[in-house]
């Protein structure tokens, strides 16, 4: 195999002789082992390499190809590094600028890459593979993972190409997937909540993956840069790494929430054979299975398939006359891929995700007036589902996605993406609609009891049914880019140009449960109420319940069309300063039409079934342009500060089911962000933290009154203080913590009286850490220990604000343990319990009648076996 060396240029004829000697040495025998390619400048220094590796070294390193990087680093350094040259085939590296050791100097340069250089006797290094570290137990060998598991520093979501997120001037953080199997995350949100500016939301009573990030509603989600379906709930066994903007990212992606992005890393095929099965199962009753396999199908073909399946109950449950019924999901994936790398400048990569859902949709507690003014949490068991055991969604998702990377010999990257996605589903709720002031003997009295506020004392409680039914999907996404560094002036730069098209096609049916109440009301035309049923939230067991057939209100397809063009620049202006600039244009288009079949009726609530169908059409288009600067100063080797704006917008549409005849074209909603912060690295980098200040506003934001008339009338707003920190002080310790303060508020909404209220489900104090400790040696080698805690600060129930979810801190604690079968073979036995302490919580809430309810305290043990 053919190996490559770098060293770097000479400074005296002595040792010029010297060092030629030695590179004519290696070159024999790596000549005999096949091959050598000798970069151009191929002479070493003078300095000893044992001084180069204990000394602070000067490097001016622009980011680019792994290989070029390698090269000047071996120059710059006066080294001899020798490697296969399918190690850094398609690998780029970041910046290297300013004073570093040769270890740490590698580390930067590594970081992401899979790669390690090892100190060989004779003072040469050469670039291997990161390997497990192995211990010797008496007689049974252990592997634990690497000494620093949870820190990965490169993204590409905030500029479009790789880069370390330590030298952006932006607030980024990478979550890689050995936090996800070290806290045993079930959900993306389990995930999420280890990033700093992200809490927990309602999620459409946990049936889609959403947040709040920097105190803003996020349902955008992203794999690997293509956007997917806002009701979408993503497999975690998929995840490689999830990489998290905090605040506007338009300038690269369009259309995203003004509070970040979020963009999932799939996990890719790998060229190393490995195979991968694990079982989970806790005392609530979930069971999840796992196998995961790669390797390399020819020098020039990987593969990745990976299938999960999850059949499981949880603490929620609905009791009724006819037995108990567990809330329950069941889950199947099946996701392949497959690369095509023929050479070290091209790599084709195609991958198809399947996913079989059915998942339950919980709107959780409710709050109760108690009699004296005040609302606060129904106190009833945290098992009793006030849904009914058909809340269910049910669903079929399929993508397929296609990703073609070419490198040129100037070292540009030209990256194609095209991906498609269709998602059908069909949900069912009985949901919680409103409090009853009395019990009520008519339907007629039903409507004047009605309390919209909260329950009460009485503990009354009246469903309605509704249904989406046979709602249909689909996604086109296409982006091409092409990236690369320039000099100009003397000044290194890196430059993003990317185009997008985006469609999405939405075909959908909304149903409810109706009756006749026009001979109550003595209409003499059908007037229809939803179907509606009265429970006591008290009862421990209720009257059974049937599901309720449908009437269908409307049938819409909507077609959503965005065409966007990004340029982006990151200018290296000093050894000490960057300088990122970004620009983007997006025209976007709305086609909707609707066959409408029952109008609003006469009074609130009610609906008129129509004598002829009515059609609604509505053409609405608009544009928008998007920028980001941001500055970034090294203030020392240790410390930087940066100040960044940033804008981001959601498209604004009129909906043709309430709003037929407004036809106007509305301005999209718009969001701006001011941050300051710093990022700072201390005992070669065993501690690092970073720190903003910020400051987010959106205005524009679409509100419907009274279920026909669209209006521009919000503007809301946070402004925060973030703080992050990565610990590593002794080798196997690894603890990551972060907290905020947030103030969000509603700035302007004048017809209602929510100006100056804080926006529901956001707190104000949030703080999460997450540490582990695997001891290296002796009889506990391969011994893994993880505790962690999360609190939340109180939050306002609605935008209302007339009730609060209490605070509350949760413990996790995990403990794992390395066996080794075989050189090759290892299993992995973990137990753990969330939730430690059996705190009840309400994570996030809509209003009074959809209060989350959290896990009680859940005991879990999981096998992995890796081969």
């Amino acid at each position: 195999m053919a190996q490559k060396f770098t060293t770097a240029a000479s400074r005296s004829p002595s040792a010029v002789k010297s060092k030629l000697a030695l590179a004519v040495a290696k070159s024999m025998l790596l000549t005999a082992l096949g091959g050598v390619v000798i970069s151009p400048n191929v002479l070493a220094d003078t300095v000893s390499e044992k001084a180069v590796a204990n000394n602070t070294l000067e490097f001016n390193i622009a980011a680019g190809s792994l290989e070029n990087a390698l090269n000047q680093l071996g120059q710059q350094a006066g080294i001899l590094l020798s490697y296969s040259p399918q190690l850094t085939s398609d690998k780029t590296s970041t910046a290297l600028t300013g004073k570093f050791t040769l270890a740490g100097a590698f580390k930067k340069l590594l970081d992401g890459t899979g790669l390690m250089a090892v100190q060989q006797a004779d003072g040469s290094y050469t670039l291997q593979p990161l390997k497990q570290v192995e211990y010797q137990l008496d007689d049974v060998k252990v592997r634990g993972t690497l000494l620093s598991r949870y820190e990965f520093d490169r993204a590409n979501s905030a500029t479009g190409f790789e880069t370390d997120v330590d030298g952006l001037p932006r607030s980024v953080q990478v979550l890689p997937e050995q936090l996800i199997l070290d806290q045993n995350s079930e959900r993306l949100t389990d995930v999420l909540i280890n990033a700093v500016s992200v809490s927990r939301s309602d999620g459409f009573g946990g049936a889609q993956d959403e947040v709040f990030i920097r105190g803003m509603d996020n349902s955008h989600i992203f794999i690997d840069g293509s956007p997917v379906s806002p009701e979408s709930r993503i497999d975690v066994e998929l995840i490689d790494r999830v990489e998290v903007i905090s605040g506007p990212a338009s300038v690269l992606h369009g259309q995203v929430s003004p509070g970040g992005l979020i963009n999932i890393v799939r996990k890719q095929p790998e060229p190393q054979s490995a195979q991968t099965l694990q079982v989970m199962v806790d005392n609530q009753g979930r069971q999840k299975l796992m196998a995961d396999s790669t390797g390399g199908i020819s020098d020039e073909v990987q593969y990745r398939f990976i299938v999960a399946h999850e059949d499981s109950d949880s603490f929620r449950e609905v009791k009724t006359q006819d037995g108990t019924t567990k809330a329950s999901t069941e889950n199947l994936t099946i996701a392949p891929s497959i690369s095509y790398t023929p050479d070290s400048f091209n790599t084709l990569t195609f991958s198809l995700d399947y996913s079989d859902k059915t998942v339950p949709i919980d709107r959780g507690t409710v709050a109760i007036d108690d009699g004296a003014g005040k609302i606060k949490i129904a106190d009833i068991p945290v098992e009793r589902r006030l849904g009914s055991e058909y809340s269910t969604r049910e669903s079929i998702e399929k993508r397929a996605s296609l990703g073609f990377d070419h490198e040129f010999r100037n070292g540009w990257i030209n990256r194609l993406k095209l991906s498609y996605s269709d998602k059908e589903y069909d949900d069912y709720q009985a949901r919680p609609a409103f409090g009853l002031n009395g019990v009520p003997s008519n339907l007629l009295e039903v409507i004047g009891l009605r309390n919209t506020s909260s329950i009460q004392a009485n503990g009354l409680l009246a469903r309605s049914a509704d249904t989406n039914i046979d709602v249909s999907e689909s996604d086109i996404y296409l982006a091409n880019s092409l990236s690369g560094d320039f000099r100009v002036a003397g000044i290194d730069n890196r430059l993003f140009v990317g185009v997008n098209y985006t469609q999405r096609e939405l075909d959908k049916s909304n149903g409810f449960a109706l009756q006749d109440i026009s001979r109550a009301l003595g209409a003499p035309i059908p007037i229809y109420a939803p179907v509606l049923d009265i429970l006591n939230i008290y009862d421990p067991v209720r009257p059974s319940y049937t599901k309720r057939p449908q009437q269908v209100l409307n049938d819409e397809l909507e077609t959503h069309t965005e065409y966007g063009i990004s340029v982006q620049n990151l200018t290296y202006l000093t050894d000490e300063m960057t300088l990122l600039l970004g620009l983007r244009y997006d025209k976007f288009e709305l086609d909707s039409e609707a066959d409408i079949y029952f109008s609003a009726g006469p009074q609130a609530g009610t609906y008129v079934e129509l004598a002829k169908t009515e059609k609604r059409k509505i053409k609405s288009s608009n544009d928008n342009i998007s920028g980001q600067i941001g500055v970034l100063h090294q203030l020392t080797g240790n410390i930087s500060l940066y100040a960044s704006y940033a804008e981001s917008f959601i498209p604004n549409y009129p909906d043709v089911t309430t709003s037929g005849l407004a036809k106007e074209n509305l301005d999209p909603e718009e969001a701006a962000q001011y941050e300051l912060g710093f990022k700072s690295s201390f005992m070669d980098d065993k501690l690092r933290i970073v720190g903003s200040v910020y400051q987010l506003e959106r205005e524009n934001v679409l509100t419907v009154d009274n279920n026909f008339q669209s209006r521009l009338n919000g503007k809301e707003k946070s402004e925060g203080i973030e703080l992050t920190a990565t610990m590593q002080f002794i080798p196997g310790l690894n603890v990551l913590a972060s907290m905020t303060h947030l103030n969000a508020e509603i700035v302007e909404d004048d017809q209602s009286d929510n100006e100056g209220n804080t926006p529901k489900s956001v707190p104000q104090n949030k703080a999460r850490a997450w540490g582990s400790y695997e001891f290296q040696s002796g009889n506990y080698a391969g011994l893994g220990i993880g505790l962690g805690a999360e609190y939340v600060d109180e939050r306002e129930g609605d935008d209302e604000n007339r009730f609060t979810l209490p605070s509350y801190t949760l413990w996790d604690a995990a403990a794992w343990y390395y066996v080794s079968v075989s050189d090759n073979t290892r299993i992995r036995l973990q137990a753990g319990i969330k939730n430690l302490t059996d705190k009840e919580y309400y994570p996030a809430s809509i209003n009074a009648f959809r209060v989350n309810v959290g896990e009680p305290r859940t005991s879990y043990i999981s096998a992995r076996l890796e081969f």
